[in-house]
């Protein structure tokens, strides 16, 4: 019940930021082509770390990095590989309706889907600190 409880969390955290990044890009009066291109790119980055943060409960990502996993490399080459040709390719970019991001959108999409999920490796870090094993 514990988990369930936990990936609902995570679900409607990625919701709310997903849902905010929309919100705000269009009161700040972005078109909806920009819009819509923020909002899956923010989806899709938050999507990612969702995969690595519960690749396990109990240490973080940066520790889970030492785990190989070739199929875990697959999955997010493929994502970014899509994500960049959806993103530079015109005709993708029509398909989608998207406009052009630029760098510093990019970085938003990512800080802000990292953002999505950061409460649960903290609260990794602060359950791993109280149980007096290394995160």
């Amino acid at each position: 019940m514990r988990s369930l409880g936990l990936s609902l969390i995570q679900g409607f955290s990625v919701l709310a930021v997903v849902l905010a990044v929309f919100v705000v890009s269009r009161w700040m009066g972005h078109s909806e082509a920009d819009c819509r291109a923020l909002t899956f790119v923010t989806l899709v980055v938050s999507n990612l770390c969702l995969i690595l943060t519960n690749r396990s409960w109990s240490r973080t990502i940066l520790t889970m990095f030492k785990e190989p996993n070739a199929a875990l490399w697959w999955v997010v080459g493929g994502a970014v590989v899509f994500i960049g040709m959806v993103l530079c390719v015109p005709f993708l970019r029509d398909l989608f309706h998207f406009s052009r991001l630029h760098p510093t959108d990019l970085m938003i999409c990512f800080v802000v889907g990292v953002a999505s999920i950061l409460w649960f490796e903290i609260l990794k870090i602060v359950t791993a600190r109280r149980r007096g094993v290394p995160a």
